[in-house]
Order: C-alpha cells, then sequence, then structure tokens
C-alpha cells in the first residue's frame, strides 16, 4: 500500500479518514477555505511528462491519480497496458487534500508525486485526459484511450 513520511507520521496515501460527504462539504473543505487556501486541481500536463518519463524505462507502468488522505472516494487508474485510460472515477480537485500521482511498476508501488496546479486553468473536477495532455504522451484521442 502506498506510503509517505510526513513529520515522524506515515502517511497511507491510500487511506479515506473521512466519508466522500466529509471530505467534501465537511470541516476540512471549511477550514480550508476559511484559511484561503487555493483550490488545487490535478495537472494532467505534469502527469503526462512524468508518465512519458517513467514508460520509456518501465513498460510495465501503471499510474493511479487521487486525493492524499481521500483516495477511496477520488482515486482510480489513469494509464495502464501501455495507455491512457478514463474508465476510472477520479475526483481530483481540493482545497484540502492535495491531488497526487501514484507510479508502479515491476508490480509495485514505486513513486509518489504531489501533481497539481493552483491556477485557473483547464483542469478541474471533471478533467480527464484531453488533447493536449495527449500529445505530451505522443496520442491523440482517437488513438485509443480506454473508456
Amino acid at each position: 500500500m502506498p506510503v509517505r513520511w510526513e513529520g515522524k507520521n506515515l502517511i497511507d496515501m491510500k487511506e479515506s479518514n473521512l466519508t466522500f460527504a466529509e471530505g467534501f462539504l465537511g470541516t476540512q473543505a471549511a477550514v480550508a477555505k476559511k484559511q484561503g487556501k487555493l483550490m488545487m486541481a490535478f495537472d494532467w500536463d505534469k502527469a503526462a511528462e512524468i508518465i512519458k518519463n517513467r514508460f520509456n524505462e518501465h513498460s510495465d507502468l501503471v499510474a493511479e491519480a487521487g486525493l492524499q488522505g481521500d483516495w477511496n472516494y477520488t482515486g482510480g487508474e489513469i494509464f495502464n497496458d501501455k495507455k491512457p485510460t478514463n474508465e476510472n472515477y477520479t475526483y481530483l480537485t481540493s482545497n484540502w487534500a492535495t491531488p497526487t500521482l501514484i507510479l508502479f511498476w515491476n508490480g509495485e508501488e514505486q513513486e509518489e508525486v504531489e501533481c497539481f496546479t493552483t491556477n485557473k486553468s483547464r483542469f478541474n473536477s471533471d478533467s480527464k485526459w484531453d488533447d493536449e495532455s495527449l500529445k505530451i504522451l505522443g496520442l491523440e484521442l482517437s488513438d485509443g484511450i480506454d473508456d
């Protein structure tokens, strides 16, 4: 299970500490909003660059995207079988939970990358692979993304 160290605490990246409603409407979001925290949206262009780079070295690469601390309700697979996928549900925008890319190869989780933008951009909670992100991978929408 993907984990990372934060201070002295081991954080389980795929653990959801809240229900979906608590994360979306609850105290975490309200506190973050009060503190003026910016919305973070998953950066599909950054993810495409990272995936392209790692795939050149690891042809069995699998990538998942989700929100730290709320993975069970937000995360899903975005790259597998040597191509991007839009088949899994993902919700990748938050003002309190950091959008993250987790990479697997050799059958194991290998790398976790915080992967977001706070700029007003084309990325939001409904975003999936689009033409611009796929061009970074060297693909087009018509190249057969799994839906």
